[in-house]
Formats: C-alpha cells, structure tokens, sequence
C-alpha cells in the first residue's frame, strides 16, 4: 500500500489535508481534513473519510462523533473523494463561522 498526502490552501488561514491510501494504481482508502488557524491555534473542523471501515464524517462544532454517511457507501471511491473536496471548498468559510460560533458558546 502507498500513501499520497497533499495539502491545499483555501487561504493562508485555512487548509485541506488530503490523504489517499492506494493498492495496486486504486484508492481504497481517503480522508480530507479542513483544518483552521483560529484564535492563534489550528483546529480540525470538518473532517470526512472511511479509514474505520465505513464512510463518515465529523463535524467538530458539534462534537468529535463521526457521523455515518451510509446514503453514498456505493458510490465510487473517487466520486466520493470529489464530490467532498469539492464540498469543502466550497463551504469552508460557512463551516469556519460554526466552529468559531461554537467557541463563543
């Protein structure tokens, strides 16, 4: 098995770590992890991938508890991985003011 890890900056203060685990040229496994620098700190904020068997997500303005996602187990692994890259991009900022509304809580 080989691992592909790369990073994105959606702004100097915000960024989505990618991991790809590969068997044989194919992505068995993946998460993406947006992470923020917020009140001085980097904090993982949204986070979506199948490394415990099962596809799930974590919403940590809410709480550390995955989240199952059983409505798309059957889509393609790479489908899955687009579809939430492209979720995240385009949602990171409404995701950044949860997390941060939560702390203020």
């Amino acid at each position: 098995m080989k691992r592909k890890k790369f990073t994105t900056a959606l702004t100097p203060e915000d960024l989505l770590d990618v991991t790809l685990v590969m068997e044989k040229q194919e992505a068995i496994k993946f998460s993406l992890n947006y992470r923020a620098l917020i009140r001085g700190r980097w904090r993982g904020v949204y986070r979506v991938d199948n490394f415990h068997g099962f596809l799930h997500e974590q919403r940590f303005w809410r709480s550390p508890k995955p989240i199952r996602l059983e409505k798309w187990d059957l889509m393609p692994l790479m489908d899955l991985v687009d579809k939430y890259f492209d979720d995240i991009t385009d949602n990171f900022q409404k995701y950044r003011s949860y997390y941060e509304d939560s702390l203020a809580k």
